[in-house]
């Protein structure tokens, strides 16, 4: 079992030039995203389930298509190690 799942993610928005950001948390099952993750807002933008994004996407943030991938694939990962 994989122990070094990546939680955190930050890419730069080609639109904008600002930093998008997204955080897993495995124990709520929860991924939020972040506009600006480093403006000191403390909130995150929106929050969605691991389901709900891996049945349909980001619904806020859209990343890029490498970032989007590994999000997709550390949660299918994350959901299986962790308790129903």
């Amino acid at each position: 079992m994989r122990t070094d799942l990546t939680t955190n993610w930050m890419w730069q928005d080609e639109g904008s030039g600002g930093v998008k950001g997204a955080v897993a948390n495995p124990e709520r099952k929860t991924i939020s995203w972040f506009n600006e993750p480093g403006c000191a807002c403390g909130d995150s933008e929106f929050t969605q389930t691991f389901q709900e994004f891996l049945q349909k996407g980001p619904i806020y943030i859209n990343p890029p298509n490498d970032v989007l991938d590994e999000i997709r694939q550390n949660l299918i990962l994350l959901l299986e190690k962790s308790p129903a």
